[in-house]
């Protein structure tokens, strides 16, 4: 299992972009670059463009909950972006879906 991972920046948007499994064995990648891209930007904006995820488990959940609490504690919003219907399922389980998934009608 992988993780490997990009950063783009459009106008006043972070974008973090990891392709391939967030699970207890890649979380620890995925957790390093949301607390660095939430500490090291100034945009009010990140999003993660879950896309490219073949796999979420619980420490995956786990460290995009921080992550959003981080960026809440520094005055920004940080939300998942077109999750593929594997991750969505495990979001929704997890009672999630409405809390860390960017709504595209409201963008």
């Amino acid at each position: 299992m992988s993780l490997e991972y990009r950063i783009e920046r459009e106008s006043g948007t972070i974008t973090v972009v990891p392709e391939g499994d967030i699970s207890l064995e890649t979380v620890d990648v995925l957790r390093e670059v949301l607390r660095g891209t939430v500490e090291a930007t100034d945009s009010d904006r990140i999003d993660v463009d879950m896309s490219g995820v073949t796999f979420l488990d619980s420490s995956g959940i786990g460290v995009l909950v921080a992550a959003q609490r981080l960026a809440a504690s520094r005055g920004a919003t940080l939300m998942l972006r077109e999750p593929t219907a594997m991750v969505r399922m495990v979001l929704e389980i997890a009672n999630l879906d409405g809390i860390l998934v960017r709504d595209p009608a409201n963008d």
